[in-house]
This record gives structure tokens, C-alpha cells and sequence, in this order.
């Protein structure tokens, strides 16, 4: 799939684009869960992104979050992974993990990383701190935490990566039932930036938004409904509906990229009507398989 991913430099990939559940749903019996079930191929997995820094033959690759479909989100990018320095027929871990925030699509991956299946050792995952210490006092998740090298990450705070790459750490409201906060992530390369940022309330709740997101070349935001038509009369969900995002930031210098896009979302058929609003206004859908070089 990175055939066309060549010479030095950093990239961000993208490794799914659906909200937490992917796509089908667990449960779900609506036409397009149903069309997945019997075409696997129909399918799409929770949101993550990669961010690969290539320089010489060396090759570096960080996630962003641990999803539900890791293992093979992983096997995607096994060409820049490459092989397990001791262990045959394995790949190598990545250089490390960085966590948003404490949900089910964005941590639901870590056990794939403990001893019962990739069987990491040291593996280097950022969070926050409250996020850290809730890994750490959970006694079920004791024999993971064991393979983890966990790092606290404030808000606002930069990690280096290298000379080339720096990941920044921006607290963002989301639904925080255990106090642990959320991160959007900012991407540094050498010439470009990006930001992720896959769960969000309200744009309202946030004032640094038009800012923030004006000061990046790309941004990948939280998409999950295009609109309330989708929630079946239930009470609005804490996610910005994808009219409010088209309304207030298609005018932004950079690229706006839909991203974490809910099952029941119209955007994800690429012939419907609300698709073609969003393409009418040079706003990108994310799929599997795109990236941007930083």
C-alpha cells in the first residue's frame, strides 16, 4: 500500500478512519453493517493514524492510539516495520504509542501488545498522566503494563522525536468519565504540520480552535455525524455534527480532512448527496491507505 511512499523524510499514514466501533458494528443489523458482515472487504477500521519518519535506511514508526483493529493496522505497515531483530516470523514493534484519550477505540489495542499477543518489551506509550496512572492501578491490565514503558504527557508539551519530528500534546474537552482528559496530537516535520484530532464535544467548548487548527497545514478532525438525522430521535451525542465543522472551518489555510467518521455517517457512500457537499467544499474524507509528507 506504500509502494508510493519513497525517499527521506516524515510522513503521517493513515491506518482507519471510523469511529471507535469500526465498521459493522458489533450488533448492528442496519445496510451497511450488514453489507460488511457479508463482504469483509466493505469493512474499515477505528481511527488511527502513523507517523513515520524515514532518514537513511532507518525507519521509525509511531501510532497514534491503540485501536481495537492494531494487529492489523500493524500488518499494514509491516513493509516499514520490518522484521524482529531475534524473534523469526515477527515483526518489529513500533517505536512507540501515543494515547488521545481512554476510550474503548483508542485503547482497545493495548492487550494485543502484552504477553498473550505481539509480546512488546519497553514499548514507549505517551498519555496523560491520569490515563497513566489509570493503566497502571488496573490490576487486569497489570501483565501489559509490564511490557510498556509508560511516559506522562502534559498538556502543551512537546516530545522530540528526533531532530526531524516533534509530537505536541493539545488538550482538547471530550466525554471524561474518569478525569483522565483528552489530546489532540500536533505532527512537526521539517516543512509541514498536522493535526489529529479524532474526538472533540464542541467547537464551541473550545476557543483555541480556529487558531489552532488555522496554524497547521492539515488537519484530521472528529467527524462521527454528518448530522442528527442519523441518532434515530435520541438525545445529540458529545461530538460536533460535520455541518457545524463544514460551516466553520472550510475557509482554514490548510486541509480539512473528515476523520472518525461513525457507521451510520452518509459521508462514508461515496455517492451520496452529503458526500458530495463535503468534496464540493474541498474538504477530504479520510481513507486507509492516504498520508501527507511533513
Amino acid at each position: 500500500m506504500w509502494d508510493d511512499l519513497h525517499g527521506e523524510g516524515v510522513f503521517v499514514l493513515v491506518l482507519g478512519m471510523m469511529q471507535d466501533g469500526g465498521l459493522p458494528h458489533a450488533g448492528c443489523r442496519c445496510k451497511r453493517c450488514a453489507a460488511a458482515f457479508a463482504a469483509p472487504e466493505k469493512g474499515e477500521w477505528a481511527a488511527c493514524v502513523g507517523v513515520v519518519e524515514r532518514r537513511g535506511r532507518e525507519t521509525a514508526v509511531w501510532l497514534i492510539d491503540a485501536t481495537p483493529d492494531i494487529r492489523y493496522q500493524l500488518n499494514l505497515l509491516a513493509p516499514l516495520l520490518g522484521p524482529h531483530p531475534t524473534r523469526p516470523n515477527r515483526l518489529r514493534q513500533p517505536n512507540g504509542i501515543f494515547l488521545t484519550h481512554a476510550h474503548m477505540g483508542h485503547i482497545g489495542g493495548l492487550p494485543h501488545m502484552g504477553p498473550e499477543a505481539m509480546a512488546v518489551s519497553g514499548l514507549p506509550v505517551y498519555a496523560a498522566k491520569g490515563l497513566v496512572d489509570l493503566l497502571r492501578e488496573n490490576r487486569l491490565w497489570r501483565p501489559l503494563v509490564n511490557c510498556l514503558a509508560l511516559r506522562e504527557l502534559a498538556a502543551g508539551e512537546v516530545v522530540m522525536l528526533s531532530e526531524w519530528t516533534r509530537i505536541t500534546a493539545v488538550s482538547v474537552p471530550h466525554r471524561d468519565e474518569w478525569g483522565t482528559g483528552t489530546f489532540a496530537f500536533r505532527v512537526d516535520g521539517p516543512n509541514k504540520s498536522l493535526l489529529y484530532l479524532p474526538d472533540i464535544d464542541d467547537w464551541a467548548q473550545w476557543p483555541q480552535a480556529q487558531s489552532i487548527l488555522w496554524e497547521v497545514d492539515y488537519a484530521l478532525v472528529d467527524a462521527s455525524f454528518y448530522s442528527r438525522a442519523e441518532l434515530g430521535g435520541r438525545e445529540p451525542v458529545a461530538h460536533p455534527l460535520v455541518t457545524d465543522t463544514l460551516h466553520r472551518f472550510t475557509q482554514m489555510p490548510g486541509q480539512l480532512v473528515l476523520t472518525h467518521l461513525n457507521h451510520t455517517n452518509p459521508v462514508l457512500d461515496r455517492g451520496s448527496a452529503e458526500r458530495a457537499v463535503v468534496e464540493a467544499l474541498g474538504v477530504r474524507v479520510a481513507e486507509t491507505g492516504m498520508w501527507w509528507q511533513l
